[in-house]
């Protein structure tokens, strides 16, 4: 062998065998003695010192496991250098070195289950700590709890920067959402995306089929729906779907009573004779024989209002296998109104498939369906005293219900001979408002896993909604049908059918630290619009109320619109070492609702996060957890209202033009609308800087955002000069409407023992909007005075200033001498109807097996112009009126709040009338409120027991709904907005001036909101 490759040291053969020998005889001690078997046992406890039955403890490796006992306890065999785990539902895993011991205590932090929480999108889902833009999840765990009649009404209180409003307290009504403020002057309506599916609203949705919603607030998550209405937020629901597994059904029922909540006083036969002398300058009423101010004591408000019933029942059934799901749910709802004769009813059907065919193709659909019935009364409608609610305040309490047989028209509803207008029960039964709705959201998709982790999806969508409404004046038993002559009826019909077709490619891949989510994707959806009006007036009984009973005056109209839009839209979301993420997208919309000129908008966002509490310099702070930071930026887009679904052309009707006697020659004229071919979309580009965090073992949890959003290219209807006759035009204005504010929440876990827990949140809103660079002020908020009353505008959209601005005269109170109002020489701004801030408190407390759930919400610093104050308390006319007029001036020296009457001095004349003929601070009031919104009481029954007869889940509770509410307006209630609820997601009334958002805060005869109580029960087999 050479040299250099002898070995450096020679071994004998001998000595070598003796070293082997030592050295496995070594590893076989070390190995007996690292799988030693030992005994280790211990208690597991949570981090409130309680004890944990049922939590898994496994030796590390192994399936060698084993579970607590009902105490806590536990005892296990293990290697001495092992490791034990310790995992439980709810809590952090916990690993444990044995280290040789024979005794190990744990004690399991409770899990952040909001960070670990999966939140719906714009096509697709995220974890909840990986979010780096303004997105709030609402729990709808409690809607079976509660009388909650649409979907819109579970979010009230639940979440920052969304109030809901309740325009009207009608069955049935809808409700008004308002994210981070009013986005646009065109409607202050978020756009609703239901599985997927763009729709207009979400009365198509039984509350209790809903599994979670998810709130997007900002430029970020919003802008990946482009132009669809986005500026005003987006509210995204999922509906309950199927479970792996055998088949579970949920069983939901209650019951319960309305009540009205307050009345207000007027005045009794001897008040407003009193108060008619006086308007007649000391000369009482001219009263016919057959009106008895001594006999004839109706009061009005305890006639027309009752208690109600209202009622639900719903179940749905859910199971699966591992290839697929189903769920399938029924519900029905009954809910009579407060005032007689109102009632809303509805059925509802709701079904979802999901099955995976094989390896690369998954397939399935919803289904939600619903049939509504409902009957109203006539609110709002002050030149005519206001419909029902209005006119039992307004009629005297002499005028009887039917008129006496010695009455010029006896048996008809009682009416006054000094003015004109029914009586409010003439207004519930002498008139049939019966609608009839259905409503239909569906959807079907395909997932394919197509090659190098790309899925392909593709969904079909379609949304009908239907509606049937039915008008109907009975032609003899009122004035009114009189005076028709001879009764009227009214049939208006309306279908908007929407489809959609989105398709979606989504990459997801992990490289090392880096995490990348790419979602790229197009859209088409195509609109199309039906409606039908037909009247005619001349009945010869009430025995046949449809149409082909008219004898005079028929007319039929019928029109169609549609519209369209594609779109192309992308998302990029990057995560690099868990710490720092990045979200990119981009949307481009081209729609038929533009100016030819203007058909495209491209829509950019971009948004970062950083998770600070990740970075190694915070790893020995324990003061704070999970705190992220976040920023945002985006541009979004509205659409155009309704009422121009084609902006670009001018409205031609066929004419003759007349040369004496006769046609010259036949042409045409413009109708109402001139084209603006160049009218843009409007645009909102907005801001967000936001952090999240965890205080004190996560038991506290902030999150806190400030935002800024500016719309442009504003939409507006313009009147132009008399030259075009009067005729209107869509126009961008110049100017912009800007929104800034603060808005935070704070979860609290205040109390977590085995036997007492105690969770809160507050959720807080303060916004701010003014309007800039407008070239002249905008009028709005039409109100009209009762009777022949003329109409005026006590709101103004100018610079400087918020939508919903009321502008007029200021009142500066009653000169003792004179009993007149004084009132400011010029008109000025009188406050604002949006409030100043908002807020909600949400407690969940339980003890053993009861819980009790409390919700209060509340606004303040917003203004309300009380148009039902101008009728009851105007101090002239023959009409009835409140009893606060009582501490009205009645002599000189007199100190009051109270004008005169107007037949007291001819100077009050002058001063009562500029009172009710124009916009005053007289009648502007404080809408802010405090509210025990809703309350619930509930009892689980023991799972060990219920498991002997087959139930899984039994609970009961009782409820009560707006118990109690703190406020100083003077009104049935503050949270009301008459018309103020319109936009232009909308197409109720299209192309024919769809409802705007430019009457805010008046209250003009709403019907009234309800208490209400409730018993139920929750059952799950």
């Amino acid at each position: 062998m050479p040299p250099a490759f002898q070995p450096i040291f020679k071994l004998s053969t001998k000595s070598m065998k003796k070293k082997l020998t030592l050295i496995v005889v070594m590893l076989l001690t070390g190995c007996a003695f690292a799988f030693a078997q030992t005994t280790v046992s211990g208690t597991v406890k949570d981090d409130q010192g309680g004890t944990l039955p049922g939590v898994t403890v496994t030796v590390k490796g192994t399936t060698n496991a084993v579970s607590t006992d009902v105490n806590g306890k536990y005892s296990i065999s293990a290697p001495g250098n092992g490791t034990l785990v310790f995992s439980f539902i709810g809590f952090n895993t916990q690993e444990q070195p044995i280290n040789n011991q024979s005794t190990i205590n744990v004690s399991l932090v409770a899990a952040n289950k909001q960070l670990n929480e999966v939140v719906v999108i714009g096509y697709g889902t995220q974890k909840k700590s990986d979010l780096t833009s303004a997105i709030s999840t609402v729990s709808v765990k409690d809607v079976a709890n509660r009388p909650i009649v649409s979907p819109e009404e579970a979010l009230i209180g639940k979440a920052p920067g969304v109030q809901v409003t309740v325009p009207s307290g009608q069955p049935g009504a809808d409700l008004s959402i308002r994210v981070r403020g009013v986005g646009s002057p065109n409607g202050g309506e978020p756009l609703y995306v239901v599985d997927g599916v763009l729709t207009n609203d979400i009365k198509t949705l039984d509350p209790n089929s809903i599994e979670s919603i998810s709130i997007l607030k900002d430029a970020s998550a919003a802008g990946i729906y482009g132009a669809a209405g986005s500026t005003n937020g987006v509210v995204m629901i999922t509906t309950k779907q199927g479970t792996k597994g055998k088949a579970k059904i949920d069983a939901n029922f209650y019951t319960g009573t309305q009540q009205i909540s307050k009345k207000i006083p007027v005045l009794n036969n001897q008040q407003w004779l009193a108060l008619q002398t006086e308007i007649g300058g000391g000369t009482a009423p001219d009263l016919p024989s057959y009106y008895n101010l001594g006999a004839t004591n109706n009061n009005w408000q305890d006639i027309i209002y009752h208690s109600a019933m209202q009622t639900s029942a719903n179940v749905g059934v859910s199971g699966g296998s591992e290839t697929g799901t189903y769920y399938f749910g029924l519900g029905y709802l009954n809910q009579d109104g407060i005032i007689e004769g109102s009632n809303f009813d509805r059925y509802s059907a709701k079904f979802s498939v999901s099955q995976k065919a094989n390896s690369w193709l998954t397939f399935g659909g919803n289904i939600n369906f619903n049939r509504t019935n409902s009957r109203t009364v006539p609110q709002n409608a002050s030149a005519a005293h206001g419909g029902t609610i209005l006119a039992a305040l307004v009629t005297p309490e002499y005028i009887p219900v039917q008129m006496p047989a010695n009455a010029p028209n006896p048996g008809v509803y009682g009416t006054s001979n000094l003015y004109s207008g029914e009586n409010p029960v003439s207004d519930i039964y002498n008139n049939t408002n019966n609608t009839i709705g259905n409503n239909l959201l569906g959807d079907a998709y395909a997932e394919i896993n197509l090659p190098f982790g790309i899925k392909y999806r593709s969904q079909l969508n379609l949304t009908n909604e239907n509606s049937n409404y039915q008008l109907f004046i009975d032609p003899y038993k009122s004035l009114v049908g009189l005076s028709e002559p001879n009764g009227y009826a009214d049939q208006n019909y309306s279908e908007t059918t929407r489809w959609a077709w989105d398709n979606t490619l989504t990459y997801d891949k992990t490289f090392g630290l880096s995490k990348l989510n790419v979602v790229v994707g197009t859209s088409a959806l195509d609109e199309k619009i039906f409606l039908s009006d037909q009247n005619g007036k001349g009945f010869g009984s009430s025995d046949i109320t449809t149409l082909n009973a008219a004898t005079a005056s028929k007319n039929v109209n019928s029109s169609n619109y549609e519209w369209s839009t594609n779109s192309y839209f992308g998302r990029a979301t990057y995560s690099y070492n868990d710490k720092y993420l990045l979200t990119a997208t981009l949307r481009a919309d081209g729609t038929s609702r533009v100016g030819v000129n203007n058909r495209w908008g491209t829509f950019p966002a971009v948004s970062a996060g950083w998770k600070v509490s990740n970075e190694d310099f915070m790893k020995n702070v324990n003061w704070i957890q999970d705190l992220k930071i976040r920023a945002s930026w985006g541009r979004t887009g509205n659409l155009p209202p309704y009422s121009y679904l084609y902006p670009s052309y001018t409205q031609l009707s066929p004419v003759g033009y007349p040369y004496n006697t006769s046609n010259a020659a036949n042409g045409y004229a413009l109708t109402s609308q001139i084209g603006n071919p160049y009218l843009k979309w409007e645009s909102a580009n907005s801001s967000n800087v936001g952090f999240d965090a965890g205080f004190l073992d996560r038991r506290i949890v902030v999150s806190a955002d400030y935002y800024y959003k500016k719309v442009t290219n504003m939409i507006f209807t313009q009147t132009l000069t008399g030259t075009t006759g009067s005729k209107t035009i869509a126009s961008n204005l110049p100017g912009n409407d800007i929104n800034k504010g603060f808005e935070f929440s704070i979860d609290g876990s205040i109390v977590r023992e085995k036997d007492i827990t105690w969770d809160m949140n507050l959720n807080m809103s303060f916004n701010s909007n003014v309007f800039t660079g407008l070239s002249a002020p905008q009028p709005s908020a039409q109100v009209s005075l009762g009777g022949s009353g003329a109409g005026f505008n006590v709101e103004t959209i100018q610079n400087g200033y918020s939508l919903g601005t009321f502008y007029g005269y200021k009142a500066l109170g009653v000169d003792p001498a004179t009993g007149n109002e004084l009132f400011s020489a010029n008109e000025t701004t009188l406050g604002s109807a949006l409030p100043k801030f908002t807020y909600g408190i949400a407690e969940n407390l339980r003890y053993k097996a009861f819980s009790l759930s409390l919700l209060f919400d509340g606004v303040y610093g917003n203004k309300i112009y009380d148009a039902t104050r101008q009728e009851t308390d105007r101090l002239n006319g023959a009409t009835n009126e409140s009893t606060a007029i009582l501490s009205r001036w009645e002599k000189p020296g007199d100190i009051t709040s109270v004008p005169s009457a107007i037949g007291n001095g001819s100077v009050n004349n002058t001063s009562n009338n500029f009172l009710n003929s124009n916009p005053t601070s007289y009648y502007i009031e404080s809408g802010s409120f405090f509210r025990l919104r809703s309350a619930s009481l509930g009892y689980n029954f023991d799972p060990n027991l219920l498991k002997q007869i087959g139930v899984e889940r039994l609970r009961v509770f009782v409820t009560g709904q707006n118990l109690f509410m703190i406020t100083k307006y003077k009104g049935y209630t503050p949270d009301v907005n008459s018309f103020g609820n319109g936009t232009n997601n909308k197409s109720v009334n299209a192309g024919d001036g769809a409802p705007t958002i430019l009457s805010l805060g008046v209250d003009d005869g709403t019907y009234p909101a309800a208490r209400v109580y409730t018993i139920g029960v929750n059952v799950t087999f």
